[in-house]
């Protein structure tokens, strides 16, 4: 039997040669991305270890893995005859796991960087093992061709440390295979694309019952830095690839700081859930006013919506961003049918610089360390102050076609950033209702005058219990009244309404902070962002292909007894459906271990199962209903 030696948490990264390129090495040869069979995965679906996942993303689908709560990594440390160990083990344990670690200037740990830019969606904690001394001294790796040398020290790291490590316990979903082993070894990268030069790499490898697949290799010089690690953590465990031609705006482009890099970029973000999106479309007229990093607004391509978009967000040079030369709104192109940043005039993601009118892009000379970063990138008063395909006749979809979008008024960034969607804030009084910041009022069919929308209501009650692991229930909206209602067909309404949170005050918010169409709500029903330390309680996360809305609360937040009112909407045309749902939390539970000798109880009491899915109620005559061997829990009328 294996013992395993848990060491504490580490953070931070080492510093690498500043002339570096990191890789991603599939099967032997350096590739821009992960190719389709080889894309790191995650499941967030798995009730055997719930420990591991404790929520879902806020994008409906995520394009890359998107792992979300406390994420177990694996650092195995390996030193040379000729190149020994410059730092001890519980140093490099401070350096990927400590709260506040600042050695070399080091701004926080590994660990704190990925809770940053995850908005604590994400903890990355790393057990570390070591120091190995390596068979061969470290220029015989070095010598070797391709990564040859880099394949021969992972599988004998691997090999040696098997008696202690238990390697299936860094399979965080339990689907066969590990997300996050970093090999960190003694030493400087020497020669790109040979030796043991620092990459994310795959593996055959198959250990206490799961495959290691993915890992990464890194250098230790005896300098602590972040960028490298968090470099390589990206290709490993989101997917993520290199953004060549792309610039300093992201830690998976360019490499500006070493001990303090820039956050992963706010598309990026959005994609994990980590922020939420924010969908525009051609016919949206609203005024908002957004926070840095709150928020990523998202304009698809409509004749490839599933493929490409534009995508901005306010972006300030302070605290992850400090090293950036400006501020302001950052606006991006994406594609994903294109594989990552393989060309400089066809790329996944770009960013569409606000003092070009051309692609934002000069050729293959701009590949590395240029296009770097400038103020000039970003839109704002007085110098970018609207993007249109007037003003931007280049910036078009990669088909030719223009884009449609427009954005006028752009602010001075300051603590928060105001622009105008559609380019008609300044008619609100005599065409559209406009509402500040987070809120958006559907738009009229006619601008010549205000339409009076109908508003009926439809009141919901639902009991939830006490869960500590964002367990929910599922509740049935009344698709067919709704479509009654506004006259269309249920098969229609995920096609044609437009879906909004309700605050308090009956405004309507078309910005969603819970997962796809959904929100969170605080005590008092007001939308608020999800934050376990915030105000954020209760959930709501509707599905309009089903009409139904999981309902679930944060962990530790409720008590026996409460109660919360949150409001939703659908609105078509002139006609609004307010959805409003009563959560009560019940005053008694009763845990069901065994339903022989729980047979019988009082009648109408609600039965739920461990994931706090509703399964069936006690008859009249107070039997449970016919349920499978497991437990269950009993909420009281």
């Amino acid at each position: 039997m294996k013992t395993k030696i848990a060491f504490g948490l580490l953070s931070g990264l080492l510093l690498l040669p500043s002339m570096l390129f990191a890789d991603i090495v599939y099967k032997g040869k350096r590739v821009q991305e992960w190719p389709e069979e080889a894309r790191p995965t995650f499941s967030n679906h798995n009730a055997n270890q719930p420990r591991f996942v404790l929520g879902k993303t806020t994008a409906t689908q995520s394009h890359y893995a998107a792992p979300k709560g406390k994420i177990y990594s694996l650092t195995l440390l390996v030193d040379f005859s000729d190149k020994q160990a410059p730092v001890t083990v519980s140093e490099i344990e401070d350096w990927l796991n400590k709260e506040g670690f600042n050695r070399n200037g080091c701004n926080g740990s590994v660990r704190d960087y990925y809770l940053d830019v995850s908005n604590g969606q994400l903890d990355l904690t790393n057990e570390v093992f070591g120091w190995y001394r390596a068979k061969h001294p470290k220029s015989w790796y070095e010598s070797l061709p391709g990564y040859t040398g880099s394949d021969s020290l992972m599988k004998e790291v691997f090999a040696y440390f098997d008696p202690m490590v238990d390697y299936s316990r860094y399979d965080n979903d339990k689907n066969g295979t590990t997300e996050a082993i970093n090999i960190v070894y003694a030493g400087a990268g020497e020669v790109r694309e040979r030796g043991l030069w620092p990459h994310a790499g795959w593996s055959n490898e198959k250990r206490d019952g799961v495959r290691l697949t993915h890992h990464q290799m890194t250098d230790m010089p005896g300098t602590f830095g972040l960028y490298v690690f968090v470099h390589e953590s990206g290709h490993m465990i989101f997917g993520w690839p290199d953004l060549y031609w792309y610039g300093d705006y992201c830690t998976m482009g360019n490499r500006p700081n070493d001990i303090n890099p820039v956050a992963i970029n706010d598309f990026y973000r959005a994609d994990q859930g980590w922020i939420p999106f924010v969908d525009v479309t051609s016919e949206d007229v609203s005024l908002e006013t957004t926070k840095p990093g709150e928020v990523c607004y998202r304009y698809k391509n409509p004749a490839r919506p599933n493929q490409e978009g534009l995508v901005w967000s306010y972006v300030r040079n302070t605290g992850r961003n400090k090293v950036l030369r400006g501020s302001g709104l950052l606006m991006q192109h994406y594609d994903f049918s294109i594989e990552g940043n393989t060309a400089s005039n066809k790329l996944g993601l770009r960013i569409v610089r606000a003092n070009h009118t051309e692609p934002s892009l000069n050729g293959d000379k701009d590949q590395w360390p240029n296009p770097g970063s400038t103020a000039d990138a970003f839109f704002k008063s007085g110098t970018y102050p609207e993007f249109s395909d007037e003003t931007y006749p280049a910036i078009t979809w990669y088909s030719g076609a223009k884009t449609g979008l427009k954005i006028t008024d752009i602010g001075t960034p300051g603590e928060t950033l105001t622009f105008c969607i559609g380019g008609e804030c300044s008619l609100s009084s005599s065409s559209v209702p406009v509402v500040s910041s987070s809120s958006s009022a559907p738009k009229p069919e006619s601008s010549s005058s205000a339409v009076e929308i109908k508003i009926e209501k439809i009141a919901f009650e639902v009991t939830l219990p006490i869960d500590n692991n964002y367990a929910y229930v599922t509740l049935d909206l009344k698709g067919d009244d709704v479509a009654k209602i506004l006259g269309i067909k249920k098969s229609e309404i995920a096609d044609k309404v437009k879906f909004y949170g309700i605050e308090p005050d009956g405004t309507l918010n078309s910005r969603t902070t819970g997962e796809g169409t959904g929100h969170w709500f605080d005590k008092n029903g007001k939308i608020v962002a999800w934050d376990p330390n915030g105000t954020s309680i209760v959930y709501s996360n509707a599905d309009l292909t089903t009409m139904t809305t999981k309902i679930g609360h944060m962990p530790n937040k409720v008590k026996a007894g409460d109660s919360f009112t949150v409001r939703q909407a659908v609105v078509y045309e002139s006609k609004q459906v307010t959805l409003e749902i009563t959560v009560t939390i019940p005053q008694k539970t009763t845990r069901i271990s065994s339903i022989r000798s729980s047979k019988r109880g009082k009648p109408g009491n609600m039965i739920f199962n461990a994931l706090g899915k509703p399964v069936g109620k006690r008859t009249e005559s107070g039997e449970l209903p016919d349920l499978p061997k497991g437990v269950y829990v009993e909420i009281a009328k």
